[in-house]
């Protein structure tokens, strides 16, 4: 029996793989479409993207890498989203899809992948290949009784788009422009990603204000899906949501999923609805190339750093966690990313879990400075680097 692990090497290989996953999810017409039309129509497509299990040339399980551009602050890395893991029955618990996994890891370090990141129910299976599990959050709206009457300086239209691509792009840009987790959209990503994640037509709207495209909502039955508004344009975006919660209470839901930032939950409170916070654990992160990770966020990182108390600050800070460690040489507001030092000022030793928490601003200095020993001075720096913040990703983006 020969085995490889590898990417397809032509396209009758990668159909061989599109095959294997559909037979391993279950071959419906659904599914079948999918795992069609995502390598068809993926603008970040690439051959070597999927990774595969081969016995005697034959697919056996299949992992695939979806490229995304990520934004961290205003910094954009490279983002591999890890989906449609899959083994054809026949050759299950075989521990190919481990093996699968380990090549994709190894493939991401040396194409030059920052962050991995993808979703499961079963997360043992992933962390046995460096993964960690990473706590988002979720809204769920219960409607008011009364709802109030749509305003009449907005004017609701269903989405075109061919004609309203551009508007909606641009809001989106706006809105999203410093929210770590929000993928960097190119026009062709527009333009395709609903081959493959379909929507309800019905239930995809603009809002106007003076003949301007000023807010969107996607949504499906019971569920927000993305939505985005300019920065004085937030009754546009009630208004959309108006119209959502009456054609919901019109079919009798009474309950919305609204996996949006955090930042909405005053909007949702002031349009009366009650709102049920709750932690998910199916995401799942991996840092792949931590330098690269640094370095890309190295503007970002400076900018806070200039305009913070700790401006005039030189020294050297070390920051290890268990895959890898790396220095950030500081010089009044300049950073250099360098691979060691002897001697740093500032020792910060934590999880891959503090490390991401860290980075995006879901865990603060403070909490991980207690395992390291550090005075409060050094924590403050920490602060200026790593402000509080959200990790969030929309929920038509997944993969």
């Amino acid at each position: 029996m020969n085995i490889e692990y590898r990417a397809p090497r032509n396209q009758t290989e990668l159909q061989d793989t599109i095959e294997c996953s559909i037979r391993a999810f279950g071959s419906s017409e659904h599914i079948q479409h999918l795992f069609t039309n995502i390598v068809e129509h993926d603008p970040w497509f690439d051959l070597n993207n999927t990774r595969a299990c081969f016995v005697d040339g034959k697919a056996a399980s299949v992992v695939q890498i979806f490229e995304r551009p990520m934004r961290i602050g205003n910094c954009v890395v490279r983002m591999g989203g890890v989906g449609s893991v899959g083994t054809d029955p026949p050759h299950r618990r075989g521990g190919y899809s481990s093996e699968v996994l380990r090549d994709s890891v190894g493939y991401m370090q040396t194409a030059g992948y920052d962050l991995s990141i993808l979703g499961t129910g079963i997360q043992s299976h992933y962390a046995r290949s460096g993964w960690v599990m990473y706590p988002t959050y979720t809204m769920t709206l219960t409607l008011p009784e009364t709802l109030g009457q749509l305003p009449t300086n907005v004017t609701i239209e269903a989405y075109e788009p061919i004609q309203d691509l551009s508007a909606v792009r641009a809001i989106y840009d706006r809105f999203n422009a410093d929210r770590t987790g929000t993928v960097a959209k190119n026009a062709e990503y527009w333009a395709n990603r609903h081959k493959w994640r379909p929507y309800d037509p019905s239930l995809y709207w603009i809002a106007k204000q003076d003949g301007k495209t000023v807010a969107y909502l996607q949504a499906a039955r019971g569920e927000i899906g993305e939505l985005g508004y300019l920065p004085d344009a937030q009754g546009a975006m009630e208004a959309l949501l108006l119209r959502l919660f009456q054609d919901a209470k019109a079919e009798g839901i009474q309950q919305i999923d609204a996996p949006t930032p955090s930042e909405s939950r005053k909007m949702f409170e002031a349009m009366g609805c009650s709102i049920q916070r709750g932690e998910s654990n199916g995401k799942m992160i991996l840092i792949t190339n931590f330098e690269s990770l640094l370095t890309k966020i190295k503007p970002l990182l400076e900018s806070r750093l200039r305009a913070s108390d700790f401006s005039e600050w030189t020294g050297t800070l070390r920051i290890c966690y268990e895959a890898d460690e790396r220095t950030l040489v500081i010089r009044k507001g300049e950073i250099a990313v360098v691979p060691d030092s002897a001697s740093p000022e500032i020792d910060l030793r934590c999880s891959q879990t503090q490390l991401l928490k860290l980075l995006f601003g879901n865990m603060n200095a403070e909490q991980v400075a207690f395992s390291n020993r550090l005075r409060i001075a050094e924590i403050g720096l920490l602060d200026a680097l790593f402000p509080s913040g959200e990790f969030f990703m929309w929920h038509t983006d997944r993969f």
